[in-house]
């Protein structure tokens, strides 16, 4: 395929020089202008592979080309090449866009490996855009289904917060209420959006081994240490950090944790230099935060920081009536993952749905639709097709004295392995308070899911 890049510089010499270096017959098409103006109009004519731009020019700069290019096209390679480089310009002309920035005369096999690369990656580059948009698109505003008014109150919750950036958010909320779709609509819908959404489940990882996730390590920090790592905290910066489970962390680090909410500095487990973040932290539990703060198991004053603002998140039970529109948005979407045609939901199949009392909540609504969409055979799915509601529930039921049934024929590895895996899904995977339900201690339970393979 043939590549057409364009050069604009005042400086014909250096142009012609750089074109007869670059173009290559059948592969790359070097065209040259001295001005600006005529580069746009053929800019519009024949989009360019990449362009290469003088920084000082008669009556504009290489600055005011990129940032002019760059508007009308955000992943086109955009070179800027100039005689008098200084730090100052360099910073000025990266942040309006430019893709490299080079000093005269130019490294000829530097500057072609370069261009080489940019256009490689430049589909790439589109493709991560448009699957950003996409997300963007997923978790806005608008994706939080529902016309009950108290769903109406998540998503005013998201306008108003998402435009104040140094708000910590505390999401409340039994598991399966969607707190993981709340704390996305809220990154995608402010400024902290062109950032990393990074999640952490604060339940799933031992104390020590969370405190290095979250802050990173130095070489040497411990016995594994042995090269340095960016914590999940620096991997968020300019994005949004959800710490999901915040009410199982450990007493130490609740007070690392907020010593860091305090200043948004930290060092690394094994550092000695504070490094800044600008991060928009959101916090969640299913937990009663107020009632492990009286019994003295989560601190009060880390309580407070992350409540300036709190948004609890209604259990499906509650709003009853959003379940046919729930459960037909789910339809929809299997529909397009299973490659069915399910035009509708049968009126008995739809009160069975709303008769049951959802203890997983949409989460579990989600699951049933999906077994039922996977039997359906035909353009309506029917009560017939739905499982047996009571019995999908066994798991998240067990721990509050419901049976545990047990197959013939399995080693008594084969029941522990069962046993273990439903009461953590009974507890959305949260280690303490599994640990607590089936009795052993949290590390005895970590080395079991590891055991027998039931780790993340």
């Amino acid at each position: 395929m043939l590549r057409k890049v364009y050069v604009v510089d005042d400086d014909r010499m250096h142009s012609k020089l750089l074109a007869a270096n670059l173009g290559r017959p059948g592969q790359i098409r070097v065209e040259i202008f001295e001005k600006p103006e005529p580069l746009y109009a053929r800019c519009q004519e024949e989009p360019p592979d990449a362009v290469i731009t003088d920084l000082l020019m008669p009556g504009t700069s290489g600055i005011e080309v990129t940032r002019t290019l760059r508007r009308r096209d955000p992943h086109l390679p955009i070179f800027v090449l100039t005689g008098h480089g200084d730090i100052e310009s360099a910073v000025e002309a990266l942040k309006a866009g430019a893709t490299e920035y080079l000093t005269k005369p130019a490294n000829i096999d530097e500057l072609q490996t370069l261009l080489t690369r940019a256009i490689k990656d430049r589909p790439l580059l589109e493709e991560a855009a448009t699957l950003e948009q996409v997300r963007k698109e997923e978790f806005s505003v608008g994706a939080i289904l529902g016309e009950h008014a108290r769903v109406e109150e998540l998503r005013e919750f998201v306008r108003r917060i998402a435009g104040i950036p140094r708000a910590t958010v505390l999401l409340l909320g039994e598991s399966g209420t969607g707190k993981n779709l709340l704390a996305k609509a809220i990154h995608y819908s402010s400024p902290h959006s062109e950032g990393r959404f990074v999640e952490v489940n604060c339940a799933a990882l031992p104390s020590q081994l969370l405190e290095s996730e979250l802050f990173g390590h130095q070489k040497g920090a411990f016995t594994d240490a042995k090269e340095s790592k960016r914590g999940l905290i620096e991997v968020a910066d300019g994005g949004t950090l959800f710490l999901d489970e915040i009410g199982d962390i450990s007493a130490d680090l609740q007070a690392k944790l907020l010593n860091f909410l305090e200043s948004r500095r930290f060092r690394r487990v094994g550092g000695t230099d504070e490094l800044d973040v600008n991060v928009r932290v959101i916090t969640a539990t299913n937990r009663d935060l107020e009632r492990l703060v009286k019994d003295g198991k989560f601190r009060a004053d880390l309580y407070y920081r992350i409540s300036v603002a709190v948004q609890g998140l209604p259990p499906l039970r509650d709003i009853r009536d959003d379940i046919p529109l729930l459960a037909n948005h789910f339809r929809e979407i299997f529909n397009r993952e299973f490659g069915r045609e399910v035009q509708s939901i049968a009126p008995n199949a739809m009160k069975t749905l709303r008769g049951w009392d959802w203890p997983g909540n949409v989460r579990e609504l989600r699951n049933v639709l999906e077994r039922a969409m996977i039997f359906a055979n035909g353009p309506i799915l029917e009560a017939e097709h739905l499982p047996t509601l009571g019995t999908l529930t066994v798991a998240t039921r067990a721990t509050d004295g419901d049976t545990f049934a047990i197959p013939r024929n399995l080693t008594l590895a084969d029941v522990e392995k069962r046993y273990i895996r439903e009461t953590l899904a009974a507890h959305d995977n949260q280690i303490q308070r599994s640990a607590e339900t089936l009795g052993i201690s949290r590390k005895n339970l970590w080395e079991k899911r590891k055991k027998y393979g039931l780790a993340d």
